[in-house]
């Protein structure tokens, strides 16, 4: 794990938020020129800032877009992708009401099921990450639901 260790090269980070019914809090992006995956729904997440570990980032990023303040423990990193992009994912749980968060960005939270993930515009990266914590026993629903 590499949590508590500043990264000398920019890197994205993403929470996997799961509630007690085991269904995953999901931000619908703002459609807007300049957003990552405008209108997309995607996890919440964002870039590290220079010197953030990825913990930092994460923890950051969760409170400025859902005002959250939650345990999370690292799970995957995404190494580099085609556009040099690499993403730490994040898991933890809370039980709230995502309709009662005042959102800084997007244009809402929700949870989904698994399953009901597959009729989801979602970023790729998203996918392939919830379909690998699933597959370890790491997201409720049994190996192989996620649809996607």
């Amino acid at each position: 794990m590499i949590s508590g260790v500043a990264q000398p090269e920019p890197f994205g980070v993403a929470a996997i938020i799961t509630d007690r019914l085991g269904r995953v809090l999901m931000h619908l992006r703002d459609d807007h020129p300049g957003i990552a995956w405008p209108g997309y729904w995607s996890l919440p997440s964002g870039l590290a800032e220079l010197g953030e570990t990825p913990a930092e980032a994460m923890s950051r990023e969760l409170h400025e877009e859902t005002s959250l303040s939650i345990a999370l423990t690292q799970r995957l990193e995404h190494p580099k992708d085609a556009e040099g992009d690499r993403v730490v994912f994040f898991t933890g749980s809370w039980d709230g009401d995502p309709t009662k968060i005042p959102l800084t960005e997007g244009v809402k939270l929700e949870f989904f099921s698994l399953v009901g993930l597959a009729d989801l515009r979602v970023p790729p990266f998203v996918a392939l990450a919830l379909r690998q914590l699933q597959n370890r026993g790491l997201l409720g629903g049994g190996v192989g639901v996620v649809g996607f």
